[in-house]
């Protein structure tokens, strides 16, 4: 029983962690989202006539991160963030929005200056 709970532990401290810069490469969308390490969030979608925006919290249980919105413009006859799913595919987030898959690819941005 020990060996099987050390392996959970291990396992779930090897997820990568889901922090970080995203962005859409697929065609017609502008999305970018990132998640910040104190639980902070910064999104936008640009999607044929729609544009949108939202800053909140968000938090993960491993397998989905969910995204509450404190701020959000420009939602378009949808409702606003409240625990907005994603899943977590990879190094990619999945957020279902309008009437497709917006697919967030993690970013590797060069650290600043001032932190190297």
């Amino acid at each position: 029983m020990g060996i099987l709970i050390a392996a959970l532990l291990l396992a779930a401290t090897d997820a990568p962690p889901v922090t970080g810069f995203y962005r859409s490469n697929q065609m017609e969308v502008g999305a970018a989202l990132e998640l910040d390490p104190d639980g902070r969030f910064m999104y936008q979608l640009d999607y044929g006539a729609v544009s949108e925006a939202a800053e909140g919290t968000w938090s993960s249980d491993g397998t989905m991160v969910y995204l509450t919105a404190t701020r959000m413009e420009g939602a378009y006859k949808t409702h606003n963030f409240s625990r907005e799913p994603l899943k977590i595919d990879g190094d990619r987030l999945l957020l279902g929005r309008y009437d497709t898959v917006i697919r967030f690819e993690r970013e590797d941005l060069p650290a600043p200056a001032d932190k190297k």
